[in-house]
Formats: structure tokens, sequence, C-alpha cells
């Protein structure tokens, strides 16, 4: 324990105190230090999210033994790199880059083996795979950046696996026509169009981010003008079997007093006065009607022309079905452990966040559109997790229902829950897959398969699974962030007073166990938390 003081208060940031001593003496300091930290030992509460997950590590590195010391100082390294980004000191560009480095996957296996080795600690199967991303640039060139479930649910990106999907391209302002990896040369004054189907979702959209991964203006469904001929519908119910067209542009340049339509300017950064000279462009798809697995929504992606700053065309892309039948899914094997190490951000009394980027300067790649809302929970408080409020009305638009239907509360909600160290979505549900009660209310029971209660039915009630972590973060998706019922919530969870219509739709979110929801499901469960009787 002094030795984990004296490393502590000296901050050796580069090597490391490690562990001195015998293996099992090593072993011993080690696996004492990650049951204070399991057991809620660690103060993180002056702390950002990342920054307090960075302690966390730095405390085990600290303590570390020779076997896993590399690997630990790569563990931390990465999050002591985010939150260096997140506080501005580091570029998110670059952070970004180690984020997605498939070797830590291997890094963390090793120290969950390890753990389970020396300290008798092990969650899950401990299986762990290094494996590369996949790139659909071989099959759509015009964009070679994927995110499906199959591709894209792991570390770091924490994704929406009920129906969304990802696609990419990378834009380099380049007066020579030179750019690199898989970048796109794009000439100052030249623009980029992309003309493309509606696709069969109930929300698309295009987000231009600039070099610092800040949005630019987004391109959002219902605002896209169709072409002649097509008709929006997201705006009105098109004529079944019909093929319905837009386009869209990137111009790169500043944007002019009268912008076009259907257009995003991206040659200068959202702090509208630096020149962008590197853009990711990234095109969203949720709740796709096809349903929860890979898919673009029933359309080829997008056809991609760059045009030069004098209106000839530089580089052209047809539309490319990636999901054409009979073609292979694109996939990746990498895979990352079950890691036995606490998550610092969970309270008895849930604490929520309304950020989309862990209170980043930058945007960090988030959704401009999409309120986000997000709590963690720990067994350390109960083995369930419930979580209730009113339902908020939503189109069903995989039942036929158009998406364009009016009269509902909101265009879209999900619920996903994930582990910060794996980063997969562990569960993910459309707002229209939520059980509503008799009286409106929705009653979500999170939990591991062994202790899902019996009288989920009865209750009334929607189970999501925890998984074998120790701990988890549930969070919410609402589209449109605009919408003032959904302001309210983000406010009312912030802690700013509401109005008593809103009120009921505000989440009360609280730990449990099973017996307790058994004998009276969340009303029990309410009145055991409130006096820290579970």
């Amino acid at each position: 324990m002094i030795r984990v003081l004296i490393c502590t208060f000296l901050l050796v940031a580069v090597a490391g105190c490690g562990s001195s001593g015998t293996p099992e003496e090593q072993a011993q300091l080690f696996c004492d230090t990650l049951e204070r930290v399991n057991s809620g030992g660690m103060n993180t509460d002056s702390l950002p999210e990342l920054a307090g997950h960075a302690k966390v590590l730095r405390t085990l590195l600290d303590v570390a033994p020779a076997v896993i010391e590399g690997d630990l100082r790569q563990f931390h390294a990465i999050f002591a790199s985010w939150a260096g980004a997140v506080s501005g000191d580091n570029p998110m560009l670059q952070t970004f880059r180690e984020l997605s480095d498939p070797s830590l996957a291997g890094a963390e296996g090793r120290i969950g083996d390890y753990i389970a080795d020396a300290c008798g600690l092990r969650i899950g199967d401990g299986s762990y795979v290094e494996a590369d991303r996949p790139s659909a640039q071989d099959i759509c060139p015009g964009w070679p950046r994927i995110g499906s479930p199959l591709t894209f649910n792991n570390f770091p990106n924490l994704p929406d696996i009920s129906g969304a999907n990802y696609f990419a391209n990378d834009f380099m302002m380049s007066r020579v026509g030179l750019a690199l990896g898989d970048a796109f040369a794009v000439e100052p004054g030249g623009w980029v169009e992309l003309h493309g189907q509606y696709p069969r979702a109930r929300y698309f959209a295009y987000h231009p981010n600039d070099f610092d991964l800040n949005n630019l203006k987004t391109l959002r469904d219902v605002d896209l003008d169709p072409d002649p001929g097509s008709v929006n519908p997201f705006r009105e119910v098109p004529a079944p079997g019909s093929k319905n067209y837009y386009t869209a542009k990137l111009v790169f340049t500043a944007a002019p007093d009268a912008p076009e339509s259907n257009t995003s300017y991206v040659g200068v950064k959202k702090d509208g006065e630096s020149s962008n000279r590197y853009l990711f462009n990234m095109l969203r798809l949720y709740a796709s009607d096809i349903g929860d697995g890979p898919n673009s929504g029933g359309v080829p992606l997008p056809a991609v022309t760059i045009y030069a700053a004098d209106g000839s065309v530089s580089q052209h892309f047809e539309e490319c079905d990636l999901y054409a039948e009979g073609r292979p899914l694109l996939k990746t094997d990498l895979k990352f452990p079950e890691l036995p190490i606490a998550d610092h951000r969970a309270r008895r009394t849930p604490v929520w966040s309304s950020s989309s980027n862990f209170d980043a300067p930058s945007d960090t790649l988030a959704n401009a559109d999409v309120q986000y809302l997000s709590t963690v929970y720990s067994r350390r408080f109960g083995n369930i997790f419930v979580l209730r409020a009113k339902y908020l009305t939503a189109p069903n638009t995989r039942s036929g229902e158009p998406v364009s239907t009016p009269g509902y509360d909101v265009r879209l909600y999900t619920l996903c829950n994930y582990n910060i160290w794996a980063g997969n979505a562990i569960d993910c549900m459309l707002d229209t897959e939520l059980k509503v009660g008799d009286d409106g209310y929705y009653t979500l029971v999170i939990s591991d398969q062994e202790n899902r209660p019996g009288n989920l039915a009865a209750e009334q009630a929607t189970w999501m699974d925890w998984g074998p972590f120790l701990d988890g973060q549930i969070s919410f998706r609402h589209v449109f962030r605009e919408n003032p019922r959904v302001s309210e919530i983000a406010a009312a969870l912030d802690g700013t007073a509401v109005s008593e219509s809103t009120q009921p739709y505000v989440p009360i979110a609280l730990p449990c166990n099973t017996s307790t929801f058994e004998q009276g499901g969340w009303e029990a469960c309410l009145g055991a938390h409130r006096g820290h009787s579970l």
C-alpha cells in the first residue's frame, strides 16, 4: 500500500513504478489493488469521465507485475491520450487512430488472463482476438469505410446495433490533387456530389466533420429536396415500389450569404475562421426497415462525384450495392475480452450525462441530430438495474407505417448498453420494441440471464441482457435533439426543473435485485432503493 501511495504521489508518467518482490508478492499487491478498485475504493469525483478511467489504469499500472506491465502501459496510454484529447491537449484525429489500434485487444486479453491466473477472477470466457477492421474499398470504392454490427461493434465505437449502419469517406483539400491513405483529393473551391436513393429507414443523414472532428452542417433526411420526378418519403408517402433520388453536395468553400439547398459548405472549420483541410463525411442510417443486421436500407450506396473548382469531374464512383444478394458480408474477427475492472462512474443513485462526446471540446464525430442520455450501473449495488418512464410514441416503420406519419412524440429513440473496456454494444433495441404497460409507461430491466426476474411478463416489463460484465452503461439516442419534449427530458436529467407534463417521461433509474423485483415489481425496487436495503 505504501508503494502504491508513493507511486501515485510521484506521478511517474513514463516508466511506471511497476511491482518488485517475488512473483507471488507482486501478484498479491496487484490483486489487492484491483480489489480496492472494484469495491469502489478510488475517488474520481473531481475528474472528467475519461480522466477517471485513466486514473484507474494508472493505479493498476503502478503495481503491475513485469509480465503485464507493457500491456497495462499501452492500455493506460490510450485512455490518457483520449482524456488529453477531451481536455484539448491532443489532436482528436490522432487519438482516434490510437484508439482504433487492434493490438489493444491483445493487451487487454493478456491482462485479463493474468487477473484470472493470479487473482482467481474471470468474467465471461476471456477470449480475445487481434484482427484488422475490414475496408469496403475494393467493393464500393466511393465508400471505403463501413460500420455494421459485424465490423464496428468493438472498442472504441460504442455503436447502435438496432438497425444502425454507418458509411464514410474522407476528403483532403489539395491544390495538386494528392491525398493520403483512403482520402480523396478535392481542390479548394471544388465540391462533392452524393447522388442516391432515400433508404428505407426511420432516419438517415450526412454528417461532415472537420479536421478537429467537429460537426459541420448536417444534411438531414427530411431536409434533402428530391430530384425532379422523385419525392422525399420523409415528407410524403411515395408510390409503392418507386425509386426516389436526391443529390447532396459538400462544397469546399466558406458558406455564401445565400447557401444552396441540399448543401454543406465544408471549406472552413466549425470555428468559422480556420481553413479546413480535411473532411470526414459519415452517412448514418438508424432503425433500418430491413432489420438489425448489416444493410444500407434496401438501396445501393450513393454515387460519389468529385468536381474540380472549374466544374470538371475529377473522379466518379457509381452507386454500389454493398449488400447485393449473394455477396459475402464483410466482418471482422476483432474481439475484446470481458475485463473484471470496475467502471469508476457507477453510483448507487445513478448519475446521468447528456453529453454526446465525454464533454470534449471536439464533437468527436457525435451525431448532431441526437440527444444522448447515459448512466452507469454496477453489480456492487444490485444484480439488476431498472428504468421506468412514460413511453414516447414513434412511428413503427418496420410494420409498414410511413416515416412521415404525423402526430408522434418523436421520430426515433433507441436504447443500448455497453461496457467501457470492451466497447461493444451488448444489447440494443428500438423504441417500438419496448413493452408498454396499461398505464402508458415502460419498465426496462437489465440483468444477466441467471438473474432475470421470473415476473417480467406480469409486470409488463422489457428485458435487456447485462452480459457477464461487472457493470455497464445504458444510453438513449433521441432523434431529434431539438424536439421540445426531448430537450426537457435532457434538462431534467441535468438537474433542471421541467414542466409537469414532461416529468413522467423522465426516466427513473435504480439498482435492485431479482428477489425484490419478483416480490413487488419496480415499486418494490423504488422503495428498497430509497432505504438502501437491497
